[in-house]
């Protein structure tokens, strides 16, 4: 696998919508807009806490409109076509709704069977995704250590048993993944973060500035007419209510003195945000605007954390004083943001044409031409098989400077054994420049077709004979000569 596997999130999802629907391109459009519309309703949820009647629908809108709707462009890529991390989102947001469920404040101690569920729903974010292990298990960490050491003698059991928790589920994750691959299934690559050097620290925090205009739909390089810019810049909003709301949630964190006067599920989130974002900035993780995904699960814990902080006090000051009448103007200005943002939604959705992905569109010439075995840049591998329904399967490769190498990441030995397969194609990527390595590599094509940013070379000899595989990170002949992968503890990454 990759160094996500998402057999624990994702891929339960995809497994289903498959079992009603059959394995089409489609099905991660579908699993997209699920995910995203779970992603929603939980920040709804979590937003909400125990709060009722006008303080509900309050905490809950100004949630909703900081999240309800991705922009377009880059937006869209991080948010809906790309599974990592905004899924991930998903089982811990479930997790901090139990937390709030059954710790309200400091009102009631966490038990050994709160402590138990919670190390279940961690664990099953964990081996879905390690990143799950800095914006879960380490956050409450810190909150439940931190209590632990302000509050008063009644409250450290509760919190010891979250802080236990937490870190058992940690323990569970990594046994369930070497358990899993002593049993002769998936494997998973090691994260290759490290800590940058100072040097980088500058670009870094450029990145880190694009990558939270892209999720909080702010990025305004890439907006598709007016009305996308016009939504674009509302989105402003949103995006200093998430900065006011985590340095309110940090300080009152650092503040408070009893287990009375804190939000503990606030306090979370705020440490979960501040751990993400750090560990973006001083990790090797950031290399370009898609680097925006390591950051992905920002925008969900901060719209939670926007309507858990901000709401009562917008809707305090809806309510007036003694000395100004109460006005319902706040609650009237988030109908008015809501209703454009739905408005905007409704644009963009009848503007929007299916359109064909080149790659399937190299498939269906392939079929055409009686191919059903080859090579393909990694995108287009996996495209083009789901396209054609496994009628062209199309094994993914990397390509180096002047060579093309078998890509051991979410692939199988066999589908580069040429005892068993003869393959006489490969899709290359023409943004990646990858046909002259392949030319390179394999001499002159017989033939070739372009398809938009795809083109497909045809030969008359089997590509497989002699290919190299790259391990990730190491090269070897072919990839059954890879070493063994086994399941490692995760590095800090973005």
């Amino acid at each position: 696998m990759t160094d996500v596997s998402f057999y624990t999130t994702e891929l339960l999802q995809y497994a289903i919508l498959e079992l009603m629907f059959g394995l089409r391109v489609d099905v991660q459009h579908v699993a997209s807009a699920l995910t995203y519309t779970l992603l929603v309703l939980l920040v709804a949820a979590v937003a909400r806490g125990r709060a009722v009647g006008i303080e509900a629908l309050v905490r809950t809108g100004v949630a909703v409109a900081v999240i309800l709707v991705p922009a377009s462009g880059y937006g869209y890529q991080i948010l809906l076509a790309s599974p990592d991390h905004t899924g991930t989102a998903v089982p811990l947001l479930v997790t901090w709704l139990v937390l709030d469920r059954a710790t309200t404040g400091g009102t009631r101690t966490a038990g050994w069977r709160l402590a138990l569920g919670l190390m279940a729903l961690l664990a099953w974010a964990q081996i879905g995704d390690p990143l799950a292990l800095f914006v879960g298990v380490v956050p409450l960490v810190v909150v439940s250590g931190w209590r632990m050491w302000r509050d008063g003698k009644g409250e450290r059991s509760g919190n010891a048993f979250l802080l236990g928790a937490a870190l058992i589920s940690a323990l569970v994750a990594h046994t369930v993944q070497v358990a899993v691959w002593r049993a002769g299934g998936f494997s998973t690559h090691p994260a290759t973060a490290e800590f940058v050097s100072h040097e980088r620290l500058p670009f870094n925090a450029h990145l880190l500035r694009d990558g939270l205009a892209i999720d909080f739909g702010v990025y305004l390089p890439d907006a598709a007419g007016e009305v996308d810019l016009g939504l674009r810049l509302l989105n402003l909003l949103g995006v200093g209510s998430a900065a006011v709301a985590v340095v309110v949630g940090g300080v009152r964190f650092l503040r408070r003195r009893t287990a009375v006067d804190g939000d503990r599920v606030a306090d979370v989130l705020t440490v979960a945000i501040v751990t993400n974002l750090a560990a973006f900035v001083l990790s090797t993780i950031p290399y370009d605007l898609a680097s925006a995904r390591q950051i992905a699960v920002v925008l969900p814990f901060a719209a939670a954390l926007v309507g858990r902080t901000l709401g009562p006090a917008l809707l305090t000051f809806g309510r007036g004083t003694p000395t100004r009448p109460p006005t319902s103007r706040p609650v009237a200005a988030l109908c008015v943001v809501l209703s454009l943002f739905a408005a905007g939604l409704v644009v963009r959705v009848a503007a929007a044409r299916p359109v064909p992905h080149e790659a399937a569109r190299a498939g269906d010439w392939l079929m055409a031409q009686g191919e059903s075995y080859g090579l393909g840049d990694y995108w287009a591998a996996n495209i083009t098989t789901v396209h054609t329904a496994r009628r062209v399967r199309v094994a993914p490769v990397v390509a180096g400077t002047s060579r093309i190498f078998a890509y051991r990441w979410e692939s199988h030995a066999e589908w580069y054994d040429p005892a068993q397969h003869d393959a006489r194609f490969i899709i290359v990527d023409l943004a990646f420049n990858s046909t002259a390595a392949a030319e390179t590599h394999f001499g002159a094509p017989a033939e070739r077709r372009d398809f938009g940013r795809f083109a497909v070379l045809r030969y008359e000899h089997n590509l497989l004979v002699g290919l190299p595989a790259y391990c990730v990170p190491d090269v070897a002949a072919n990839l059954a000569d890879c070493p063994d992968l086994k399941p490692r503890l995760p590095h800090p990454r973005g």
